[in-house]
């Protein structure tokens, strides 16, 4: 196959379609169907980057000097590829340190788009430019004067502006803290959001037109997963949301993940026969949101295996993201659940609270939840 977009645009559009990701029978899919044929990858990817694992291709650098046909293979299949590590401190190929530019896997980014709904007239804020691949599906879409996408990292702007350039598209380029989002070119119609967020900046509210609406990556758990979130903008001052898919970004530069303390040890120890695995398998059922819901702010920082093995310890540790809360849970062959917990809250009481109101609730799954947001806080809640 030659190493140009149009031998290989059909095969992602084939993939996409196949995945039932678009419905060629679907108006808005022959739609982004046309726009995977039209708008070409490649200018979005560097020279050098880094391909994350898609099927049976392994993460690797990719080189279009050195390797032009994995090159060309990566840029056109469902992956992500990372552009930037270490907000550009690091070596891409450094995988001890967090990617924090990348173009994502078009199977998640075409969901997202579609999440959006476009019509013609719609203007959209994008926050998080990264690479301009999305930024150029929106110009494509709408027309460049529509479309205004920020990025917080000036290099990654700059890049991104000249790979529109190149793919002949030109919407408005800005270097700013997305959480701010654009108040000049407000209101728009959509914000569509390319970066993990925990706290939904009321800007983003404040600059949508009532019922219209924001598409963003919520993630509850920073850095770990999360689920794609549309909200709904009302005539109040409000915005209300509803979860759909899973999903896994970067976070929002001044959302990610704190760097926390040692755990604490002089905190209070007990035991309880509840196994922390069974919470942890739940959390993809519907109970990471009942957590969210009943606890804002506790995250599960670690789980898993540790000791080399099944014949050790299976360990969860908590964390509180306005507190000093600290919980370890520990559980071992043949025992009782064995904690440690300290600082300001019992993270590991209010996880087990959380666990048993949630099966108490019948175990309500992703659908059952809403998001509201307010002026002056956010909150997730049965529906």
């Amino acid at each position: 196959m030659p190493n140009t977009h149009e031998g290989r645009a059909p095969d992602l559009a084939s993939y996409l379609t196949a995945a039932g990701v678009l419905d060629p029978e679907d108006r808005d899919s022959q739609f982004w169907l046309k726009a995977l044929d039209e708008v070409p990858r490649h200018p979005f990817v560097p020279i050098r980057a880094w391909m994350e694992p898609q099927d049976d291709r392994p993460a690797g650098l990719i080189d279009r000097d050195a390797d032009p046909d994995a090159w060309w293979g990566a840029v056109y299949s469902n992956c992500a590829i990372i552009t930037q590590r270490g907000d550009g401190r690091a070596q891409l190929d450094d995988e001890s340190v967090h990617p924090t530019s990348s173009i994502s896997c078009p199977h998640v980014a075409v969901e997202f788009l579609r999440l959006l709904d476009l019509a013609p007239h719609h203007h959209v804020l994008e926050i998080g430019t990264g690479t301009g691949w999305t930024a150029a599906m929106l110009s494509w879409r709408l027309g460049d004067d529509q479309v205004t996408t920020i990025d917080v990292d000036e290099s990654v702007a700059a890049a991104a502006g000249e790979s529109l350039k190149e793919a002949g598209f030109a919407p408005l380029v800005l270097v700013g803290d997305g959480a701010l989002g654009a108040a000049d070119r407000a209101p728009f119609d959509r914000v569509h959001v390319t970066c993990g967020v925990r706290d939904i900046p009321y800007s983003w509210v404040q600059q949508t037109r009532p019922g219209d609406c924001i598409v963003v990556p919520w993630m509850p758990m920073p850095g770990q997963w999360g689920y794609q979130l549309r909200l709904d903008v009302l005539n109040d001052g409000t915005a209300v949301g509803s979860f759909l898919g899973g999903c896994g970004f970067m976070m929002l530069r001044s959302q990610r993940r704190p760097v926390w303390p040692p755990y604490g040890d002089r905190g209070s120890k007990s035991t309880t026969r509840l196994d922390p695995r069974t919470p942890w398998a739940a959390m993809d059922r519907g109970f990471a949101l009942a957590l969210a819901a009943h606890s804002p702010h506790l995250v599960i920082a670690t789980a898993g295996w540790e000791d080399d093995g099944d014949d050790g310890a299976w360990v969860m540790r908590l964390r509180d993201l306005r507190g000093d809360g600290w919980a370890i849970a520990i559980a071992l062959p043949g025992e009782d659940t064995h904690i440690a917990q300290g600082g300001d809250r019992q993270l590991w009481h209010d996880l087990e609270g959380a666990y048993m109101d949630w099966l108490r609730a019948g175990r309500p799954g992703r659908d059952a939840y809403r998001m509201l947001v307010t002026p002056g806080w956010q909150d997730v809640r049965l529906a």
